[in-house]
């Protein structure tokens, strides 16, 4: 999706009202809360200072919720509400730590507010191209990557399979996965 386009979700016959809006609201910032830390931890470069920030950030946008205009750009509006509780942290720790300069931050969250669709765009051709891989490639991902594994070696030693050739075979899924994303953006226009 070009970067100018809007969600579907975001793009919504009329403004919802009452409990519609806000559940509204609610799926478009949990489709977003993982892009919104993430920018939170390039403009301030700690987890901990992003966390802290992330919890004012989510207050303001309930708070100003109401203020959203559906069928506009909601990360560009939420990347606003942020970038100003980002600019009010420095103000507030500046003398506390080390940070870049206003200039450096500015520059960064305007290259992150460009991004946010390239991100959103490469996650759901993964998420089709892992559905186009062969069921034992699809399985390996599965065993290798899921919430429970500790290593490489441990999901290896539970298959019975060397670690080396394990590594190998994902080292290929990679590629094929790198390669397939890459075709899926380049074929709707987007890469």
């Amino acid at each position: 999706m070009p970067s100018g386009e809007m969600e579907p979700e975001e793009q919504a016959e009329g403004s919802p009202s009452g409990d519609d809006r806000r559940d509204a609201f609610a799926r478009l910032f949990a489709k977003h809360d993982r892009w919104l830390f993430s920018y939170l931890v390039t403009l301030l470069g700690s987890p901990s200072h992003a966390e802290e920030v992330f919890q004012e950030v989510c207050v303001v946008l309930w708070r100003e919720y109401e203020t959203f205009q559906f069928g506009t750009d909601f990360v560009k509006w939420a990347a606003v509400i942020a970038h100003n509780q980002v600019r009010k942290f420095r103000r507030q720790h500046k003398r506390t730590a080390y940070q870049l300069s206003d200039e450096a931050c500015e520059r960064i969250a305007a290259v992150a507010i460009e991004r946010a669709n390239l991100f959103e765009n490469r996650r759901e051709a993964l998420a089709h191209c892992l559905g186009k891989l062969p069921p034992e490639d699809r399985q390996l991902v599965q065993l290798c990557y899921d919430e429970g594994t500790s290593s490489i070696k441990s999901t290896a030693k539970r298959m019975g399979r060397p670690v080396n050739t394990v590594y190998k075979a994902l080292n290929r899924i990679r590629r094929v996965l790198h390669d397939c994303i890459d075709r899926t953006l380049a074929a709707e226009g987007l890469a």
